[in-house]
């Protein structure tokens, strides 16, 4: 009889711990990326990097000068490349808030042993 009693509260101990780290590790993950590229999509209404790409070499305001076709150019590649640096940036944050956001089961475990 205690046999039985031990083997089920072992199965019951792995079955709550693999559904805790389901939850907080694969669950988690999944809401997590879907809430950075939401804002990351956010941001695109901002700055528009992604139709400033598809329309980077035409002239600005349709106006098919030199000046046109140059002020486009600068003023686009200015663009793309301040929009780039903050999507880069807004990733970059995100990564290592889920970095930090992963790690605190196993820094609790070890907190408790040490």
């Amino acid at each position: 009889m205690e046999r039985f009693f031990i083997i089920y509260l072992l199965k019951q101990a792995i079955s709550r711990i693999s559904r805790f780290l389901k939850h907080w590790y694969v669950n988690g993950f999944l809401y997590f990326w879907q809430k950075l590229l939401r804002f990351l999509e956010i941001l695109d209404r901002i700055f528009a990097v992604k139709i400033t790409i598809r329309h980077w070499l035409q002239p600005l305001y349709q106006d098919r000068t030199v000046v046109g076709y140059t002020l486009g150019f600068i003023f686009r590649s200015g663009r793309i490349l301040v929009g780039g640096f903050i999507y880069s940036l807004i990733f970059l944050v995100g990564c290592l808030l889920y970095l930090v956001w992963a790690l605190i089961p196993p820094a609790l475990i070890l907190k408790i042993f040490y």
